[in-house]
């Protein structure tokens, strides 16, 4: 899955130059990932710090010389039509780009953007989004923090998601990391149950593709006995709630306004209506075999790259792959989701070569 994202990025954009050029690409990227993967070379801890922090200075000085236009992305035009607008004291839900785009993401996503468009520059998020990976894989062995910069600084994916200012990689690092908080819930106090509850319901006014995975971890939960039903279900209701509040500063102030327009009315699915049911379903069927937490992680992965995968082979299906491709239309910068999820996978010390690619232990 890692592998197949990378190749899509470097094909797409290095094509642009030429055809060859995006061929031998793929082809070089798929040699050296594959060798990494094979004989997992470990750097010491300092040297991969100093490398992180390089690589972050660097792409934050490239973002300013790297015009925003470069990309067919405009989510950072979006976050600023959101924030200019309800600066003008207008609805921001009921605005549009000059090509006809009206926000259409849900409310804590536009808060969570608000000081970087302060800053005057969205591509500030993504680095964050990298600097709050790097701390989480820098508490890891070596080995797997060694794999992560490997893995990181060599996807094509991560430099077209930091200059085109897209704000995928921050959504799903954010929902991940919080999902993987959540593997110690059976041990929480009421306050952090509680608080825990509220946490998702704002991270998940960002974007809800992330219901699926919430939904192996949920049923997992329950299926193994470790937390009761009725917990879960209260939880849930408090995550609603929370999800809910983030509307209320739009419903009142535009009480009108919202009914008529707003962002599940706005909002485009990622694939038709059926696919989100039978994906709902599989996530439900599939974490009623999940083991222990490495199987959720990796089923969420599974499911999240399945979503995005039907994304494009429908696109194709209606336009044709040259089109996704060199046409933009299917959109596979959402497999950006992933991400997290497969880096926290690749980098495991579970790992174990040729004779199983990726072996879960019980928690």
């Amino acid at each position: 899955m890692f592998i197949t994202i990378n190749i899509f990025f470097y094909f797409k954009y290095l094509s642009k130059i030429s055809v060859v050029w995006g061929i031998v690409s793929c082809f070089v990227y798929l040699v050296a990932i594959l060798l990494v993967i094979k004989y997992r070379p470990t750097l010491k801890r300092k040297t991969i710090t100093t490398g992180l922090i390089a690589f972050i200075i660097t792409a934050a000085i490239l973002l300013f010389f790297i015009p925003k236009e470069l990309f067919t992305a405009d989510r950072w035009l979006i976050i600023d039509l959101f924030w200019d607008s309800v600066s003008n004291q207008l609805y921001p839900y009921a605005q549009q780009t000059a090509i006809g785009n009206s926000p259409g993401a849900m409310p804590f996503y536009f808060l969570l953007c608000l000081p970087f468009h302060g800053m005057g520059e969205i591509g500030f998020i993504t680095l964050v989004a990298i600097a709050l990976m790097a701390l989480y894989f820098y508490r890891k062995p070596v080995q797997n923090y060694s794999l992560f910069f490997i893995f990181l600084i060599s996807s094509a994916c991560i430099y077209w998601e930091i200059f085109s200012r897209s704000t995928l990689l921050i959504n799903a690092t954010l929902f991940t990391f919080f999902l993987f908080w959540l593997t110690s819930y059976p041990s929480f106090s009421t306050r952090t149950w509680i608080c825990s509850a509220i946490a998702g319901g704002l991270l998940f006014s960002t974007r809800t593709v992330f219901v699926l995975p919430l939904v192996v971890w949920g049923l997992y939960q329950i299926f193994t006995e470790k937390v009761p039903l009725f917990k879960i279900i209260l939880w849930g209701v408090i995550f609603l709630l929370a999800f809910a509040a983030t509307f209320l500063p739009f419903i009142m102030a535009y009480p009108h306004e919202f009914w008529e327009i707003n962002p599940f009315l706005i909002q485009s699915t990622l694939v038709p209506s059926v696919f989100i049911v039978i994906f709902v379903i599989l996530a439900a069927i599939g974490s009623f075999f999940c083991r222990n937490v490495n199987d959720v992680n990796f089923f969420s992965a599974v499911l999240l790259f399945g979503i995005v995968t039907v994304h494009v082979i429908t696109s194709a299906c209606q336009y044709g792959f040259e089109a996704i491709i060199f046409e933009s239309k299917a959109d596979i910068s959402y497999y950006l989701f992933c991400i997290p999820y497969l880096l926290q996978i690749l980098t495991s010390s579970n790992i174990a070569g040729k004779e199983n690619i990726y072996t879960p232990t019980r928690s």
